[in-house]
């Protein structure tokens, strides 16, 4: 019998602990994901209804799943007259990815909040954010609306394009697409600006809404924009979320989307400017050539135009080509980098007092 007590106490002890470390756990893991959903949520702020004669709505889904991912966005005004917007997304889930979002999001807000045109902000970005290795990384699109010329200025790092609609423009050539900010290699290389005219609409956003599931396969983009188009006028980006998870079996991702309309009236002077800067490995590839002929430029002022860049580029390391798209015809020039658009050593970019990092909120 004395046996059998001591081991109904050993039992009983056993049980006790057993109790008070699974409620150790328990408590642990709220206080994580309590942490999660907090920096989770400075991913995603609110965001005004109207700015600087643009409407804005933005929406964000989480993934299925108790993980949270690293899809983040801003809009906010830079200056008087300016709209800029920052979407991203970082590879992998959970803590850490949360963290390095939340890094990436006021990096770029603070390169954009100096002046910095969006290319310029992510090639800097590429290289302070830089990850040995390039396991930690990001896809972003950066853009700046200027209320007064009513045009459009963005650029990607290994992020989708965004969907143009509400008016006819050009197609915008594929080639040549920047790598994501983190891969360790020259990023920010190719800029759009376009005119965003009355009754025009922009809408970014994450690859998480095109690699949705359905029946086992992905979403795709030309789905996306039938949605869109479906939405009517004036979409709102919720919406747009709620119905895309809607038609799917699965959203793997988290889903972010932003999307803007011009609330002006009239019509303004036609822009579309493609703008790229290539280095001598891009011009001794078929590349920059592909995406000249998708600018439908001219077979001899395209082989003019690398000549000239080649050129620059043995001379200043980098050249620039700008090509100016009208309705009927297109036309390049080609000149060297702007100044302090150019590769900066990383020990020079505080000297030129240009911050390596926005604070994050509560440091």
């Amino acid at each position: 019998m004395a046996a059998l007590l001591l081991v109904a106490i050993w039992l009983g002890v056993r049980f006790r602990l057993a109790a008070t470390r699974a409620k150790r756990l328990e408590q642990q893991d709220e206080v994580l994901l309590h942490d999660v959903d907090t920096m989770q949520a400075a991913l995603v702020p609110a965001v005004p209804a109207r700015l600087e004669g643009l409407a804005v709505s933005v929406g964000y889904r989480p993934a299925d799943g108790p993980a949270a991912g690293g899809d983040f966005y801003d809009v906010f005004v830079p200056q008087p007259g300016k709209v800029a917007i920052v979407l991203g997304d970082v590879c992998g889930h959970g803590r850490d990815a949360v963290t390095h979002a939340a890094l990436t999001r006021y990096t770029l807000r603070a390169y954009l909040q100096a002046g910095l045109e969006p290319r310029a902000a992510l090639g800097l970005a590429g290289q302070v954010l830089a990850h040995p290795g390039g396991f930690r990384y990001a896809t972003v699109a950066l853009a700046v609306y200027d209320g007064q010329g009513g045009t459009l200025t963005y650029a990607n790092a290994g992020h989708p394009p965004p969907i143009i609609f509400g008016f006819r423009a050009r197609a915008q050539p594929t080639s040549c697409a920047s790598p994501p900010i983190g891969w360790g290699v020259p990023t920010g290389r190719r800029q759009t600006k376009i005119s965003l005219p009355a009754g025009g609409e922009v809408c970014f956003f994450s690859d998480g809404l095109t690699e949705a599931r359905r029946a086992g396969e992905l979403l795709g983009r030309e789905r996306l924009v039938e949605i869109l188009r479906s939405l009517g006028p004036r979409p709102v980006a919720a919406q747009l979320l709620e119905q895309v998870r809607a038609e799917a079996d699965a959203t793997p991702d988290d889903m972010a989307a932003c999307i803007l309309a011009q609330e002006a009236v009239g019509e303004g002077t036609y822009t579309h400017v493609e703008e790229l800067e290539a280095d001598v490995r891009a011009l001794s590839g078929a590349q920059v050539r592909r995406f000249l002929e998708e600018c439908q430029l001219p077979a001899a002022e395209i082989t003019h135009a690398l000549e000239r860049a080649r050129e620059i580029v043995a001379e200043f390391e980098t050249a620039v080509l700008a090509i100016r798209l009208a309705p009927m015809s297109a036309t390049v020039v080609v000149t060297p980098p702007q100044p302090g658009t150019r590769e900066t050593p990383l020990g020079q970019h505080q000297e030129a007092g240009i911050p390596l990092l926005q604070a994050l909120p509560g440091s």
